[in-house]
């Protein structure tokens, strides 16, 4: 079974230098993947956020 990483909703907008708001808008519009953890915590696929920076489209939910 493949894992793939998830980053902190801070790690992604430091990354795509973004707002939180942001963030969360393309969460709900499916341009990125989030999961929520047992914790109740929120973490987005690093893979999506890295499709965005080189410009590419992210696979939706």
């Amino acid at each position: 079974m493949s894992y793939e990483e998830l980053i902190t909703p801070k790690e992604a907008r430091k990354i795509l230098k973004v707002s939180n708001k942001t963030l969360w808008s393309w969460y709900r519009k499916g341009l990125i993947r989030a999961v929520r953890l047992p914790s109740g915590k929120l973490r987005y696929y690093k893979s999506d956020i890295e499709k965005i920076v080189k410009g590419e489209k992210s696979g939706s939910r």
